[in-house]
C-alpha cells in the first residue's frame, strides 16, 4: 500500500499538472469565481474520472481496444470541436464587451454555466486524459488491483487531491489577476485563453489523424 501511494505521488503530475483545455478551461471560469469555481471544475472531472479508473481496472483490454479504434476518433473529434466551441464563446465575449464591462454576463456563463459541467465534458471527450489512464496510469491501477477494491480507492484519492489542488488555485490565480488588473487585463487573459484552446483543439486533431504535434 505504501510503494502503491508514492508512485501514484510520483505518476500524477505528468497528467494532473500538464497544461490542456481543462486547465485554460478553469482559468477562463475561475477569472469569475476563484478557487471555488476550480473546486467544482475538479469536482465535475472526478465525476467522470473515477468510474472511467474503476472501469478500465475491471475491462482494460476492451477499453483499450475501444480508444485505439473509431471510437477513439468520434471522442477525438467531438472533444475537439467541444474545446473549439468554448474558444468561440470566449474569444467573442472578449471581443464584443468593452474593458471594464463587469456587469455584462459573458456568453460563456451563459452557455455553460454550471463549472461542473464543464469539468464533466473536457475530461470525458479529452482523448489524452482517456488514454492517460491506460498508459501511464495502468501501472498504478494494475498495483492497486492486487490489493482489491480499497486498493484502488487509496489508489485514486492519492490521485484526485492533486486536481483538486490544481484547479482550484489556477482558478484563484485568474482571478486575482482579474481583480488586481482590472478589464484590460481580463480582456488579455481571455483572448489569450480562447487562442490557446484553438491550439489545443488543432494539435489534439493533428496527433490523432497526421501523427503531428505542433505543442510537445
Amino acid at each position: 500500500m505504501y510503494e502503491l501511494i508514492v508512485q501514484t505521488l510520483m505518476v500524477t503530475p505528468s497528467g494532473a499538472f500538464s497544461p490542456g483545455p481543462l486547465t485554460i478551461a478553469t482559468m477562463t471560469i475561475g477569472s469569475n469565481g476563484g478557487w471555488k469555481k476550480g473546486f467544482m471544475v475538479a469536482l465535475g472531472h472526478t465525476f467522470f474520472e473515477f468510474p472511467y479508473v474503476f472501469a478500465i481496472a475491471m475491462t482494460i483490454t476492451a477499453i483499450k481496444t475501444l480508444l485505439e479504434g473509431f471510437i477513439g476518433d468520434i471522442l477525438t473529434i467531438a472533444g475537439a470541436m467541444m474545446i473549439l466551441f468554448f474558444a468561440y464563446l470566449t474569444l467573442k465575449d472578449t471581443l464584443i464587451t468593452k474593458a471594464g464591462n463587469s456587469n455584462k454576463k459573458s456568453d460563456v456563463y451563459r452557455y455553460i454555466k454550471n463549472p461542473i459541467v464543464v469539468g464533466f465534458l473536457f475530461t470525458g471527450l479529452n482523448i489524452h486524459f482517456l488514454l492517460w489512464w491506460i498508459s501511464i496510469g495502468f501501472t498504478l491501477i494494475a498495483m492497486s488491483i492486487t490489493i482489491g477494491i480499497i486498493g484502488i480507492v487509496v489508489m485514486y484519492v492519492s490521485h484526485v487531491w492533486m486536481d483538486f489542488l490544481w484547479l482550484s488555485l489556477v482558478a484563484e490565480a485568474s482571478s486575482r489577476g482579474l481583480t488586481i488588473g482590472g478589464g484590460k487585463i481580463y480582456r488579455a487573459l481571455m483572448l489569450f485563453f480562447g487562442i490557446l484552446l484553438i491550439i489545443f483543439a488543432i494539435n489534439i486533431l493533428l496527433k490523432r489523424f497526421m501523427a503531428i504535434a505542433i505543442i510537445p
